[in-house]
């Protein structure tokens, strides 16, 4: 199969193109009206009904401009819809019957089982984890021969092992590799299915149509999809349906991140069921993955050895053994990577030790007789493989287990390619990252989808498409499917941008954004006492500021007051000078920013202004800490190289002052026309999410829960609870340690409790934006958060009769769905993407979600990914129109930016408590090293809440 192009360290690809519109002189098909017929005779059907526990659509908007968009959509076309005869479908599990094997070993398994007879004459595919799909049912009988699990050894991935001798019992070491890799496993017929009864479904009117098996199918659907880039060499699978090219595909796109990382570019699939029809969506994605190369090059001698460890570990290796005065390799291996040389239990080794410090008993099997010795790595190697160390004083890896190690030492080490990195990026790394995937949207089309006579890499890749000939006669028609290889077009609107209002001025928000130059905030924030502390670190470059600090702070308080801001009295500038900022110093640097913040109490400072030499995410954490938690007092951080620039210093001064006022207390603007029905002046807006640990986090760390809502009509302070709750668990759930009390009943009684001591009443309707919710998780939110707003209803309203009305609204922003515009016209000239305001309620939503698209914001880097918000609850009956309009209002308040913002602020602000909870628990949650590192309550350092002083404010944004 032919791609277009290798890429290279740039991350190109194929010809080179130019923003604009995505197949500009092409002819755009109309919107298939046979859908929008089926969508309008649906939704009277099921308006005012509660289908499957979901509020049923109440209709489609109308409001705004229309247009036609395309969208990263295909037709999915079943044999019974294309008439011809349909190929059955029959699903199966593989249970293993050993509970952890990891995923390559699982993949080896999985193809050394499907080379039993019983697959040689059956179409099939996996998902190489526990799913088996087949087109003809499998004689099971015949294959397990009665035994409840078929006992199968994996060959050796190094080649064979050496084989005893006769009357020779096999070395321990090779006994101890074959029970490793040897698993029992069975297959289990679960059902079959029909392609057919689920298009009856999505083409029925009724609104008690049904089909149990939908989700089953989906599942199976994806699978298939999913089988070719599955099988293909030198593509890697993440996820189940992410599917990135590398090392050396012909389509492999990539770019160097530093640091022995480098991005990929990769395509992403899933079959989605519609009203009336099938698609997939494809969309292209980036992802960081170790670079392919020597280990000793991704090895920094200056950096922390602990966190050089937790770089390595888990990582695959190929081991070469090269003997001294040879070019080639006599043997090659492919190990783990553990951790470094540690010790454990029996095991009395120097930590981080190298070549020449570790030692091990060790017997030479190839002497008779003889005896257990001690020896070092370096001189392991030089007996027995006749292998010189050039670099013995490299730490040795460990790559056999903890408690029984196996040393090799770096420089026989190549990274084996494919391998996705799956911690944080550091600062330089992420900019890369972005530069790489931030393409324009007609380029991403591209990728996708291509043009006639030259499809995209991602249609390639899915073997959806080619300019040599029909791939799909080998990936997807064997099972009774057809793709369509163009994008479909959906209609769309794009929504009036609303009138922003500042204390005397009205201010036109044209693309998204306007100018604050000349405006006075709406109601002026408040500080008694404030004061700017300036860090500097001990070094070349640890200067914060260059000039005269005195001159800067005094002219960023002057443009503070002409906001209108009422700034207080300024407390005398405060200078530090901390240890340079390594892992080594943190406890002394630590110290000395808990004595500053200390004072700054005694002094009764209620905000500090800190300038910072660099960005540092230890230091930023630790500052947010000592403010937020331990001294109750605002924080604003910047650094000092933007703060001195004169280029942009009144717009910078500006962004400073929306936070000043934020954190005072104050309201910067409004937005016209926002509190219209079925809003009133009596609804309160809440927010709620949660983080998860990252996969380098420390062993039990927890996830932190937030909520967040505002206080008053104007819906511009948004005060909010945070707890630290069980790791992982995506529902806000938990007992508080201090109360004994459900989390979300606390949290969210603490926001209606702030509501009622600044209204003096409880509010008659309450719209929740719940953000971090996967689809398959919306039954949960009603099932499991649902009853904890129910329980605190009852405790503060009493009667059922005189609960508040309920809307509950999930906001999703890690989709995969794009739009493209087909006018220009309907895009935006500076980065071709659809214009702020636009909407797509219609062609890609499903049958039973009431759902929507909106992209409130002008995207100016990259392809613009809409917010994607479902329905799951709605006591307030809105009609189509006024729920996208008054979540579209929004966008325009979010409280520290003069623009829209991509997601509606309730959900937008959950996400930032979120990430300040992330702050308070940094050791934990970011920076875990240890390889033994373990949390067994969710941490020591902090479990949830902020300063007393603090608590009725916005001290997060």
């Amino acid at each position: 199969m032919a791609f277009r192009g290798r890429g290279g360290g740039g991350g190109g690809g194929g010809p080179r193109e130019y923003p604009g519109i995505y197949m500009e002189s092409a002819s755009v098909a109309a919107p298939d009206a046979s859908i929008t017929a089926a969508e309008n005779e649906l939704a009277l059907q099921t308006r005012g009904q509660v289908i499957e526990g979901l509020p049923g659509r109440p209709g489609y908007g109308t409001k705004g401009k229309p247009i036609v968009l395309r969208t990263n959509y295909f037709k999915f076309t079943t044999a019974y819809e294309a008439k011809q005869p349909e190929v059955p479908l029959y699903r199966y599990v593989v249970d293993i019957r050993e509970t952890t094997v990891s995923k390559p070993k699982l993949r080896r398994l999985f193809n050394e089982i499907f080379k039993h007879p019983a697959f040689s004459k059956v179409k099939w595919a996996t998902d190489y984890a526990s799913i088996l799909v087949t087109t003809d049912k499998l004689d099971l009988d015949n294959m397990q021969k009665g035994q409840e699990w078929i006992k199968m050894t994996l060959p050796s991935e190094n080649g064979a092992a050496r084989q005893a001798t006769p009357g020779e019992e096999a070395p321990d070491f090779v006994k101890n590799a074959r029970d490793r890799n040897t698993f029992g496993f069975k297959i289990k017929y679960l059902d079959s299915f029909s392609p057919r009864e689920m298009i009856h479904y999505l083409q029925s009117k009724s609104s008690g149509a049904l089909y149990a098996g939908r989700a089953d199918l989906v599942q199976i659907l994806n699978v298939i999809v999913a089988k070719t880039p599955n099988e293909m060499a030198n593509v890697r699978s993440v996820g189940g349906n992410k599917f990135y090219p590398y090392n050396n595909h012909p389509g492999v796109e990539y770019k160097d991140l530093g640091g022995g990382l480098e991005a990929l570019r990769g395509y992403f699939s899933s079959v989605r069921p519609a009203i009336s029809r099938l698609l997939v969506n494809i969309n292209v994605t980036s992802g960081a993955f170790f670079t392919a190369q020597h280990l000793l090059d991704t090895f920094d001698a200056r950096a922390n050895l602990d966190q050089q460890e937790a770089f390595v570990r888990m990582l695959k290796v190929e081991a070469r053994y090269v003997r001294d005065g040879q070019q080639q390799p006599f043997m090659k291996k492919t190990k783990t990577i553990v951790g470094f040389a540690k010790p454990i239990g029996n095991i009395r080794v120097k930590r981080f030790g190298n070549a020449n410090e570790v030692k091990f008993s060790y017997v030479d099997r190839s002497r008779p007789n003889s005896a257990a010795r001690e020896v070092t790595v370096a001189q392991y190697f030089k007996q027995q493989h006749g292998i010189t160390l050039k670099h013995a004083n490299f730490p040795v890896l460990n790559v056999g287990t903890r408690p029984d190690p196996q040393y090799l030492p770096m420089e026989l080490c190549w990274i084996t390619p494919g391998q996705a990195y799956r911690r944080l990026l550091n600062g330089n790394q992420t900019s890369e990252m972005l530069r790489f995937a931030a393409r324009a949207p007609n380029l991403n089309a591209m990728s996708i989808a291509g043009v006639a006579g030259s499809p995209g890499n991602g249609l390639r890749l899915l073997h959806l498409a080619d300019p040599a000939g029909d791939p799909q006669a080998a990936s997807v028609q064997p099972f009774g499917f057809r793709v369509g290889t163009d994008m479909i077009t959906v209609p769309g609107r794009i929504l009036p941008s609303p009138t922003v209002k500042y204390s005397t001025t009205n201010v036109s928000t044209a693309n998204g954004s306007w100018n604050l130059k000349g405006c006075k905030f709406d109601r002026p924030g408040k500080f008694s006492r404030w004061q700017a502390l300036i860090i500097n670190t001990q070094g070349n470059h640890g200067q914060a500021m260059r000039g005269p600090p005195e001159e800067t702070i005094k002219a960023l308080e002057q443009s503070l007051r002409s906001y209108n801001i009422q700034m207080g009295q300024r407390g005398s500038t405060v200078q530090i000078t901390l240890s340079p900022l390594t892992i080594a110093n943190r406890a002394g640097n630590d110290r000395t920013l808990k004595s500053v913040f200390e004072q700054a109490e005694a002094d009764r400072v209620d905000m500090l202004f800190v300038v910072l030499p660099e960005v540092d995410k230890w230091l930023y954490a630790r500052i947010k800490y000592f403010g937020d938690v331990g001294h109750g007092i605002g924080t604003i951080c910047s650094v000092g190289s933007k703060l001195e620039n004169p280029k942009g210093q009144p717009m910078y001064f500006g962004n400073l002052a929306l936070k000043f006022n934020l954190k005072g207390g104050g309201v910067s603007h409004s937005v016209v026309n926002t509190v219209t029905a079925p809003i009133d002046n009596n609804t309160m807006l809440v927010g709620i999410d949660v983080t998860h640990p990252s996969p380098g986090s420390a062993e039990g760390a927890p996830s932190i829960a937030c909520v967040v809502a505002s206080v008053d009509s104007k819906m511009f302070q948004w005060p909010g609870s945070i707890r630290a709750q069980k790791g992982r668990k995506e529902m806000v759930a938990g007992i508080d340690e201090r109360s004994g009390k459900d989390h979300l009943e606390e949290m969210f009684n603490e926001r209606l409790s702030l509501w009622f001591k600044k209204n003096q009443k409880l509010p008659t309707q309450i719209i929740v934006y719940r953000d971090g919710v996967s689809e398959g998780q919306y039954a949960q939110v009603l099932k499991i958060e649902l009853p904890a707003f129910e329980s605190v209803f009852q405790r503060r309203y009493g009667d059922k009769k005189k609960w508040p009305k309920l809307a509950i609204i999930i906001v999703g922003k890690r989709h995969h769905t794009r739009f493209y515009p087909t006018r220009k016209e309907d895009a935006d000239e500076r980065s071709w993407n659809p214009r702020p305001g636009t909407v797509v309620d219609r062609g890609i939503v499903g049958k039973i979600v009431r759902e929507f698209y909106l992209q409130a914001h002008q995207g100016l880097q990259g392809t613009a990914r809409p917010a994607h918000y479902v329905v799951i609850k709605d006591d307030i009956s809105f009609s189509a129109d006024a729920l996208e309009q008054f979540t579209h209002h929004l966008c325009y308040l979010f409280n520290r930016a003069t623009k829209a913002v991509s997601i509606c602020p309730p959900a937008y602000y959950a996400d930032l408590l979120c990430d300040r909870g992330r702050s308070y628990l940094f050791s934990t949650l970011a920076e875990n090293t240890a390889s033994d590192a373990s949390v067994s309550d969710g941490g020591n350092e902090w479990i949830g809440g902020v300063h007393e002083k603090l608590r009725e404010t916005t001290w997060y944004v």
